[in-house]
């Protein structure tokens, strides 16, 4: 059937005006999934770029230990973290593992490896806290310094005993104790210690001290240099409560020597510890004696005093409670 001009002129135009919509409309879409599709990638693209670190929230002194407790976790952009942040893998996994602090850092620091010291070493077996008041301390010693405790003779020589220990200083009624401390230590670095005491003990002059480290998570452990007697060392060798490589490095240690000439510590104990101390030996048993009673005086002195500070806490917690 035809059609007039008006009728088809109408037809054609509502076709157009729908083939324009169409368009329109099909832009319209194509428009708003291009956007969502931007503004996904740019949300992914801007969580890509934070990285989730661990924060100081408190203040720390390098050479302090850092535990779990002392960080936060917390998220900054990559472009703010620094390239070897701390991560939960870095974390100390042996038992008794621990961080220490390598420099001072201040509270909201954002942690790196380079940052801190960890060791994941685990205590070994042999390990027991010693109590010692015989060692000249340093007048601003704390609990948490490192320290070597070092023998000096009155020939002027100087020996390092046991190196880098972490102090403890017993507090007593709320007041550190003047003269003891007590420090981690291995059976071999026992029975060392014990040997250096002897040689102070009985000798006219020499002293036992003990020398702070400034940096301590910088600086690394100072070599042993004392030279154990024959006796002790044979202790030691047939001790099964050290380890064969505690003993090893000690027997290597004590009869090593170099092209330099120096000697070794088996000559160094001969010619100046056990010279000085056979100069007059019944004078060296006379100074060890009272040594000796002098120490065992002052720590029965000092544990008198820890339990009456125990029991005057006691006696004012019960007075509190029953007002």
């Amino acid at each position: 059937m035809a059609t007039n001009p008006m009728q088809r002129k109408a037809r054609n135009s509502f076709l157009l005006g729908m083939l324009l919509m169409l368009i329109i409309t099909g832009a319209i879409i194509a428009f708003l999934i291009l956007q969502l599709t931007n503004m996904k990638k740019e949300e992914q693209e801007l969580e890509a770029s934070y990285v989730t670190v661990y924060t100081l929230n408190k203040d720390v002194d390098s050479g302090d230990e850092v535990t779990q407790a002392d960080f936060t976790m917390t998220q900054v952009t990559n472009a703010t973290a620094p390239t070897d942040y701390l991560t939960p893998s870095d974390l100390p996994q042996g038992e008794n593992g621990t961080m220490i602090a390598k420099i001072s850092m201040t509270r909201g620091t954002v942690l790196s490896k380079e940052m801190l010291y960890i060791d994941e070493t685990v205590t070994g077996n042999d390990v027991r806290k010693q109590e010692y008041n015989m060692f000249i301390l340093p007048s601003d010693l704390v609990t948490g310094d490192y320290v070597d405790i070092r023998l000096q003779m009155p020939s002027g020589t100087d020996y390092i005993v046991v190196s880098k220990k972490r102090v403890e200083i017993p507090n007593i009624s709320g007041v550190d104790s003047t003269d003891t401390i007590s420090i981690e230590l291995s059976e071999d670095e026992i029975n060392m210690l014990s040997n250096a005491i002897v040689d102070a003990f009985k000798t006219n002059g020499a002293k036992l001290y003990v020398n702070k480290y400034t940096e301590p998570g910088l600086q690394e452990a100072s070599t042993p240099t004392y030279p154990v007697s024959y006796d002790v060392l044979q202790l030691i060798n047939g001790n099964p409560n050290i380890v064969e490589e505690a003993r090893n490095a000690l027997w290597n240690r004590y009869n090593a020597t170099d092209s330099s000439g120096v000697q070794t510590q088996a000559e160094q104990r001969t010619n100046v510890i056990d010279a000085t101390i056979n100069e007059d030996p019944d004078q060296s048993q006379t100074n060890f004696e009272s040594n000796m009673e002098e120490s065992i005086n002052n720590s029965i002195t000092t544990r008198q005093e820890y339990l009456e500070g125990l029991s005057a806490q006691a006696a004012a917690t019960t007075t509190t409670t029953t007002n």
